[in-house]
């Protein structure tokens, strides 16, 4: 597995909720969140606390540069309608990413002294996927579950 450099990172996004994602211009970085609700189910008597986990949860960042000729985003912001994110973490690799409905809210900062810069912070709005999978897939069809990497 090779480490990968950010700066060939890509946003995608469909507006309308589609699957014809294009590439959203003047981003800078993103971030995606993956965490799961935890309840904490401790009974008297037990000699360690317990937990159930719940459904997973989609949330994340995204930030770039003003331009005025690329408003999408506070157009999706301002909607009702989910949008589908497409996230990927080097376009020299372009079969890796997360995807999925998202919906957007937006922001703009101007200070006199910087350039105008933009942010969303986003949740996911129904199942969200990861390509590729077919390595743990496959490890999984075998009967194996993966080993975490040596540290």
């Amino acid at each position: 597995m090779a480490r990968i450099h950010g700066s060939k990172g890509s946003v995608e996004m469909d507006p309308a909720g589609g699957a014809l994602t294009v590439a959203v211009a003047s981003l800078n970085s993103w971030t995606l969140e993956m965490n799961r609700d935890r309840v904490d189910v401790t009974a008297f008597g037990d000699t360690f606390k317990q937990w159930v986990q719940g459904l997973p949860n989609i949330a994340g960042s995204i930030t770039g540069w003003y331009e005025n000729t690329e408003l999408d985003i506070f157009d999706v912001a301002q909607g009702d309608t989910a949008v589908t994110l497409k996230l990927i973490p080097s376009t020299l690799a372009p079969t890796h990413f997360w995807t999925g409905p998202a919906y957007l809210d937006a922001s703009v900062n101007v200070t006199a002294t910087g350039a105008v810069s933009i942010s969303s912070t986003y949740v996911g709005a129904g199942d969200w996927t990861r390509e590729p999978v077919v390595l743990l897939d496959t490890l999984r069809e075998r009967g194996a579950e993966p080993t975490p990497a040596p540290k």
